[in-house]
């Protein structure tokens, strides 16, 4: 399917990207931001994606590691995230890459989009997922600390509404 618009991503109660890191020690981390803006423009020449999170709003299911998140974005003054990546036009699903920026973190980060709408309005709601590498990090948490080489993935179903309806 080929798709040509420009949407903004609708800002619904689960309208979440999820940032999940491999086993850490023991543990892993999974948290949850909103999605507070975003856009998808698709023309023949080029995709263009752009997604802002409300960092300092995440939810994990431990207690521990979202202080220890939250602990993170205090000290790196990164209280939302802001992406933006460019990618081919063409077919989908769509490769995009761009940087992820938040206070004093910029991170590369390569995402597809698939839209996984209705079969008569496929582009409702899109699929994202990726992975980065943040390299060292350190955690604060009592017996993990330094974290080598520390990744993520990403994983979000959006839904959209095409800008002018």
């Amino acid at each position: 399917m080929k798709a040509k618009g420009s949407w903004s991503v609708l800002g619904l109660d689960g309208a979440d990207v999820r940032l999940r890191s491999g086993r850490i020690g023991l543990v892993s981390i999974d948290v949850k931001a909103p999605v507070t803006a975003g856009e998808l423009h698709v023309t023949s020449a080029g995709v263009r994606l752009t997604l802002s999170l409300a960092l300092d709003q995440l939810k994990t299911r431990n207690f521990l590691m979202e202080g220890a998140a939250r602990s993170l974005i205090r000290r790196h003054d990164a209280h939302a995230l802001d992406y933006t990546g460019h990618g081919a036009g063409g077919s989908n699903p769509w490769q995009v890459s761009g940087s992820a920026i938040s206070g004093d973190v910029n991170v590369e980060l390569e995402l597809t989009i698939t839209p996984v709408g209705p079969k008569d309005n496929p582009m409702a709601e899109i699929e994202l997922a990726g992975t980065a590498n943040l390299g060292t990090v350190n955690l604060p948490l009592p017996g993990l600390g330094r974290v080598d080489d520390f990744s993520f993935e990403v994983d979000a179903r959006l839904a959209l509404s095409l800008k002018g309806e």
